[in-house]
């Protein structure tokens, strides 16, 4: 496979900084190369490293070594920041109204529900926006 460890960082579940808020995956295993991935409740993006400020993203530092502890106090230390800016979508509790009826819905087994049940009628409420 990849023989590589990826450290998944959640915004959301940020911890105190005085635990580790990743889950490395792999870890253990004696790979030597780790890549580093941050979650923000919908989707995961690629952390990477800049040599220099204004590089060519070419340029973007995007694989690890796994002894390398400055990168991963570097990615916690941005988790970190990203949560106190609430820089996540939190799927239980976020706002959505629905773009047809524009019924007010809380999270996203309210939208679920609310698609189930229109559903019902034939013309299933599948379009929806945060607020």
């Amino acid at each position: 496979h990849f023989s590589t460890e990826f450290a998944v960082f959640n915004i959301q579940t940020q911890r105190s900084a005085a635990q580790r808020s990743e889950q490395i995956f792999g870890q253990g295993q004696g790979y030597k190369q780790r890549v580093l991935l941050i979650f923000d409740g919908t989707h995961y993006d690629l952390l990477v490293k800049q040599p220099f400020e204004g590089a060519p993203t070419a340029l973007d530092v995007r694989i690890f070594e796994v002894t390398d502890d400055i990168v991963l106090q570097m990615a916690r230390e941005l988790c970190l920041e990203a949560n106190r800016q609430k820089q996540f979508t939190d799927l239980a509790k976020f706002k959505l109204r629905c773009l047809v009826c524009q019924k007010g819905l809380v999270g996203e087994a309210d939208a679920q529900a609310h698609a189930q049940e229109t559903a019902k009628s034939g013309a299933p409420h599948i379009n929806f926006a945060e607020y």
